[in-house]
């Protein structure tokens, strides 16, 4: 079961971030069976991802240190019908030991958070506490390796893509890996999202043109090299 008909507002859901939501979930479901899961999403904000899970049957718990974007998370799941799965707590990510107990979570979200952060180790390291052994993980954040062709191709500068091919990488994805395996989580599936969509001039409001879009995306999304250089990285990890 997806959910690409989930809320389409437009000042909600532009299609690059609906596709974003679409091709994490679908790289997720390749990982989860149908039995209810218990999810943390840490830094969920509006719970935009969070809402779509519930709506899967799973139950959701949103840890973020933002009170009003709780709210709109709350304001969400109601809209929807799924308040009853969906729960938020106000705290930061490195709370994450101290507000949850072990073994709480059967799957821990931190997704757009790890390039914010001065110390992604130790971020890691928190919000996997909570998550039982077998568990999964999973990360996505902003590729660099996407940055030189996003310079070349959309934006017609290749000066300013060379610069960021000899650019300091914050993190890496290999780094990322090995922070993983140094905290005892090996068992890692890379994926892309948004593999080629970034780089079109446009996107039409044409909803046959979306479709095959999206069709196009979630092929690519575990295909080798195009998932090496996608706007994002997606780690599915098993602890």
């Amino acid at each position: 079961m997806t959910l690409s008909g989930f809320d389409t507002r437009p000042h909600l859901f532009e299609p690059l971030e609906r596709l974003r939501y679409t091709v994490t979930e679908a790289n997720l479901l390749r990982h989860l069976d149908t039995v209810p899961h218990r999810v943390l999403d840490v830094a969920g904000g509006n719970g935009a991802e969070a809402v779509r899970l519930a709506r899967l049957g799973h139950e959701v718990t949103v840890l973020d240190p933002a009170g009003a974007m709780l709210s709109r998370a709350i304001e969400t799941a109601e809209s929807h019908d799924v308040a009853d799965r969906l729960h938020v707590v106000q705290a930061g990510a490195l709370d994450a030991p101290e507000v949850f107990g072990r073994h709480d979570f059967d799957l821990v979200l931190c997704h757009n958070l790890l390039h914010y952060v001065d110390d992604p180790t130790e971020v890691l390291r928190a919000v996997i506490a909570p998550l039982r052994p077998g568990g999964l993980l999973s990360v996505l954040g902003p590729n660099d390796d996407f940055d030189p062709l996003h310079a070349a191709v959309r934006e017609l500068d290749p000066e300013r893509a060379l610069d960021s091919l000899a650019g300091v990488r914050p993190t890496p994805v290999a780094a990322l890996v090995a922070a993983l395996a140094g905290l005892g989580v090996e068992e890692v599936v890379r994926y892309g999202v948004r593999c080629v969509s970034d780089l079109l001039p446009s996107l039409p409001d044409d909803p046959v043109f979306l479709a095959d879009l999206e069709r196009l995306e979630l092929a690519m999304a575990d295909r080798m090299p195009q998932l090496l250089t996608a706007r994002f990285f997606h780690l599915v990890a098993r602890r």
